[in-house]
């Protein structure tokens, strides 16, 4: 009962990254947003959601999994909200960082909550595939819930959260077990501050570089002053008293490589959903409801993923790691080549979306396993507030870059065709673009080390 209430408000974190994705044209008609400010509205809740991971990760071990779990409940709601009652693009964007805040508390203190009640092995393989693929199945699923509440009105996508929430913090105030903090310490602000400011620029400088100038100094400023941000974190990391990240943490092999892994899935993830949605909408000129039920094929084949993965994980987490990515890879291709206005649905969207999409749900849940495997103890709430960052980080660049790629090849090709067939052009170089980050991640799998066996030491970089 406890692990599904954890799972649950997983669940609709996640729902919340991409069941906006189909309600961008609302949206944008309703609150006056332009074509180029609109993505903050997914990118805003990313980078809340990335940028105050890892001090959320921190405050687990230090304050508690119950306490954590439960602010963070309370603050999605609150939010939520928020977002529902924005009448001005600054309200919406605002509120959906900090509703990424909200989810960046529970994430962690779930995950870890897991991990102490499940010993490491099959049993936790099987509990945080099942809350991994919660993850992983709820992108898409947004995208039908979005388009279904869409029709309606975009606010139901925010609304809908608090009935949740309200049965998941009851349970949780009832059920939860009160943890003691698992270490002492202090909460490292400036670390928290650096990290955050820094993904927000490297966003903001990507997302705008093609409209200002890649060479203007309003565009290099923002790059250099990203980079010192996130400089400064990471030297912060190195030589702080108390850092987000526990040293100990870059000693281990695994974690360092399959967090690199983890933010290309995510790039990946992210990007293709938000293509997946203004490809229906402004080239097949779906409505968001006939959207949502063209996507359908996605969660289902996202869900197998998902459910055939704990079983494969007895061939290797990196074996199955890098099948998944290799199955992405070959589904992005076709999908590259087969996307068009004119050919069937079937073949231009429903098939290789949902062979991307079952490998997809196996990298997920792989990509959690191979993070945590062989940390437990007082640094598992780190952990997993290092693994959730990498996600959503490599979700919001991946996002930024694969959008700034889709628009120039647009732009690039608009004098020659059609407003359509320019469209198609850049989603077809988008996708291409992910393909090759998904064989990346699929190289680097061949250096993470197979489970050591039990009672010797963690494997070190």
């Amino acid at each position: 009962m406890i692990f599904w209430i954890l799972a649950l408000i997983e669940f609709i974190s996640v729902i919340d990254a991409s069941a906006v994705n189909v309600a961008l044209p609302s949206i944008g008609s309703d609150l006056d947003f332009s074509p180029t400010t609109i993505a903050w509205v997914i990118d805003a809740y990313i980078v809340g959601f990335a940028g105050f991971m890892l001090l959320a990760g921190r405050a687990t071990d230090i304050v508690g999994r119950r306490r954590l779990f439960v602010a963070g409940v309370v603050l999605f709601a609150v939010f939520s909200l928020a977002c529902a009652l924005s009448v001005t693009p600054w309200q919406l964007v605002t509120g959906r960082l900090l509703q990424g805040l909200g989810a960046a508390v529970v994430t962690p203190a779930a995950l870890a909550l897991i991990t102490d009640i499940f010993p490491e092995g099959a049993e936790r393989n099987r509990a945080l595939g099942i809350f991994s693929g919660m993850a992983g199945l709820a992108a898409p699923v947004g995208l039908v819930l979005g388009g279904l509440l869409t029709s309606v009105a975009w606010q139901g996508i925010f609304l809908i959260n608090l009935p949740i929430c309200l049965v998941v913090l009851v349970a949780a105030l009832r059920l939860l077990p009160r943890t003691e903090p698992g270490r002492q310490g202090r909460l490292d602000i400036l670390g928290a501050v650096a990290v955050t400011g820094g993904l927000i620029l490297l966003i903001l400088a990507v997302l705008r570089g093609s409209a200002q100038g890649w060479t203007s100094v309003v565009t290099l400023t923002e790059f250099t002053l990203a980079g010192a941000l996130l400089v400064t974190f990471v030297l912060r990391q190195l030589r702080g008293a108390a850092p987000l990240l526990p040293t100990e943490l870059f000693a281990r092999r695994n974690v360092v490589v399959g967090n690199m892994i983890f933010s290309l899935v995510g790039a990946v993830l992210i990007a293709t959903l938000f293509f997946v949605a203004l490809f229906l909408q402004q080239v097949r000129g779906y409505s968001a409801m006939e959207a949502a039920f063209v996507t359908l094929p996605v969660p289902l084949a996202m869900l197998a993923g998902t459910q055939a993965a704990p079983r494969l994980l007895r061939f290797g987490p990196p074996n199955v790691l890098a099948a998944g990515l290799v199955v992405q890879a070959l589904a992005l291709g076709l999908w590259a080549v087969l996307i068009s206005d004119e050919r069937p649905v079937t073949i231009a969207f429903a098939v290789p979306a949902a062979v991307w999409a079952f490998g997809v749900g196996m990298s997920i849940v792989s990509s959690f396993v191979v993070c945590t495997m062989g940390v437990s103890g007082p640094i598992a709430g780190a952990a997993s507030g290092l693994a959730t960052t990498t996600y959503q980080a490599g979700g919001a660049l991946g996002l930024a870059i694969l959008a700034v790629v889709a628009d120039s090849r647009t732009a690039a090709v608009t004098d020659r065709l059609d407003r359509t067939d320019a469209l198609v052009s850049g989603y077809s170089w988008a996708l291409t673009c992910a393909l090759g980050a998904a064989l990346l991640g699929a190289v680097l799998t061949r250096f993470i080390v197979a489970r050591h066996p039990a009672g010797t030491a963690p494997d070190r970089v």
